[in-house]
């Protein structure tokens, strides 16, 4: 069965691959095929064939470019793929994966932030870098207290809800860790209706972020 058919798919996303008004920058995919070249058990070719839809698969056989606008949805059908190859599962392979993202993008400028940058500043900020990965979120937090953060992420397809909140909030996690925290939790209250975009109704997402100090 094509992933297209899959209960995902049937969450109302209407849009064949490629063709979404919802769109992730191309680092995502290139990091993402890397990956899966390296480190999936038979590489591309098996993530081209556990996609099944023809669609899908002409969409992966394209070259990303960092800079470029990409729709989402295909990234987050290819983490149900991934995740069945590897025997993880869906939300794990996500955050493996959002880890390997972040390990590749925290290039020397950054890492140099985390230097002098404490977790309540990391905590604040990395939300709203991380939603400057994709055209259609919003973010909003702030501090309310030493050791929390409180924030609100709007504009979210229910189709790729989880899919972000697992990337937004390993994000959050490894690089407030590795800004001195010795651990941090990541919370998200329920989603609750916050209009429509594109002609689909889009959610708002309020998350909290705690942290232990080292």
């Amino acid at each position: 069965m094509a992933l297209f058919s899959s209960p995902l798919a049937r969450s109302g996303w209407p849009f064949d691959a490629g063709e979404s008004p919802f769109h992730v920058k191309g680092i995502a995919y290139a990091f993402h095929m890397e990956y899966v070249e390296q480190q999936i058990p038979g590489g591309i070719p098996a993530q081209r064939e556990r996609l099944e839809d023809p669609v899908l698969q002409e969409f992966f056989d394209q070259t990303f470019f960092a800079t470029n606008w990409y729709d989402v949805y295909p990234l987050v059908a290819a983490g149900h793929a991934c995740g069945e190859i590897t025997g993880l599962g869906f939300e794990e392979f996500v955050r493996v994966r959002g880890r390997h993202q972040v390990q590749k993008d925290l290039g020397l400028v950054r890492r140099a932030l985390l230097r002098v940058m404490s977790p309540a500043s990391l905590a604040i900020r990395v939300p709203k870098l991380n939603a400057s990965y994709f055209d259609f979120v919003e973010v909003q937090s702030k501090a309310v207290g030493s050791d929390t953060v409180r924030g609100q992420c709007r504009g979210l397809p229910a189709a790729i809800l989880r899919w972000y909140q697992l990337v937004t909030e390993t994000f959050i996690d490894e690089v407030v860790v590795r800004g001195g925290a010795a651990s941090c939790r990541i919370d998200w209250d329920p989603a609750t209706p916050a209009g429509e975009a594109h002609g689909l109704p889009v959610l708002s997402c309020d998350y909290g972020v705690h942290w232990t100090r080292s």
